[in-house]
């Protein structure tokens, strides 16, 4: 049934494109299905460094033709306020990092002083398809791709790289079909 679903959805795409390009179309992107996982609140210290990771799983297949996976890795601290953020592109089977140093987090001023902050990370996951789309927009019915990636979370020591924590989901972000 999977197979036939994501046979379907490649066809809408292919059928869509075709329809679009034919209309005189201009280049967009669509995001489909994001994968969200975050993960606890952990300290980070004077002299380390937050590590988020994201391992494309192979699929066993070519994605959709125009698609790649997205992945968007931020920090936060205790009070929920992004400290930093980015999103990466990511190919079946390689691994992307993004990281956070201790030089980089304001820390508020306490009684008495600290050298820790408590942070989190999140990463998002998402297929993205680069398809002409009709100007103006027209509305566009939702595809759901898979972009299985396998987060993780490090804390390590900047100066020798030596890891100290390690945080991991057990399982991949894969497809998520809403009812």
């Amino acid at each position: 049934m999977k197979p036939l679903l994501v046979a379907g959805c490649a066809l809408i795409v292919v059928c869509a494109a075709f329809l679009t390009v034919r209309a005189g179309a201009q280049p967009a992107i669509l995001a489909i299905n994001p994968q969200y996982v975050t993960f606890g609140m952990v300290g980070l210290a004077s002299g380390q460094t937050a590590r988020l990771n994201a391992l494309a799983l192979p699929v066993g297949g070519p994605i959709i033709a125009g698609a790649s996976c997205q992945v968007t890795f931020d920090f936060y601290d205790a009070t929920g306020k992004s400290l930093k953020t980015a999103t990466l592109p990511v190919t079946q089977g390689a691994a992307v990092s993004y990281d956070l140093a201790w030089t980089e987090i304001t820390v508020p001023t306490t009684t008495p002083p600290t050298n820790r902050a408590e942070i989190r990370g999140t990463v998002r996951a998402a297929l993205v398809i680069s398809s002409p789309v009709v100007t103006p927009v027209t509305p566009v019915t939702p595809l759901y791709g898979s972009c299985p990636v396998l987060p993780t979370m490090e804390i390590f020591d900047t100066s020798s790289g030596q890891t100290a924590v390690v945080l991991q989901q057990t399982t991949a972000l894969s497809l998520v079909v809403p009812l």
